[in-house]
């Protein structure tokens, strides 16, 4: 081997450990980047939440609803734990410019049409609304966004 190849060699040698774990690196957070965290949200499922961006603080309500239904009927169907329900539906909302998700008027619209996709009784969307204690008023809501969406 000459000498010239014989440095390529090594240097590339050198180098590729270090630019390797950089790859590495990258392929490892980017996919969390690109969907901003929510990923996690969605309580076992591997669906991720698309998000749409917009000067308008109600240019992006379509989108919520969207996605608030489609977590809440991927959540049903995959059996997700009670406790990881709250916490994805606020990841969800904070991802859209709303932080008090419970107050917002298309909340309950969204939670019921999601449990209604995902096939729920009403016994079960009640039940669904008691484990996640949700108080009287919204539950009354969800469970009439429901019959809404039969």
């Amino acid at each position: 081997m000459t000498s010239t190849r014989m440095l390529l060699v090594t240097v590339l040698t050198a180098l590729l450990p270090a630019y390797g774990c950089q790859v590495i690196s990258a392929s490892i957070t980017s996919p969390s980047d690109s969907i901003s965290g929510t990923g996690h949200a969605i309580g076992g499922s591997s669906e991720a939440v698309s998000m749409s961006s917009g000067s308008d603080p109600d240019s992006d309500k379509p989108s919520y609803e969207r996605d608030l239904r489609e977590y809440t009927a991927s959540f049903v169907r995959s059996g997700g734990q009670t406790a990881d329900y709250k916490p994805g539906v606020t990841r969800i909302a904070a991802s859209h410019g709303i932080s008090n998700w419970e107050a917002d008027s298309k909340t309950p619209g969204s939670i019921g049409a999601g449990l209604a996709a995902a096939d729920l009784s009403e016994a079960q969307t009640r039940t669904f609304c008691s484990d996640q204690a949700f108080s009287a008023d919204l539950t009354d809501k969800v469970v009439s966004a429901w019959k809404s969406a039969q």
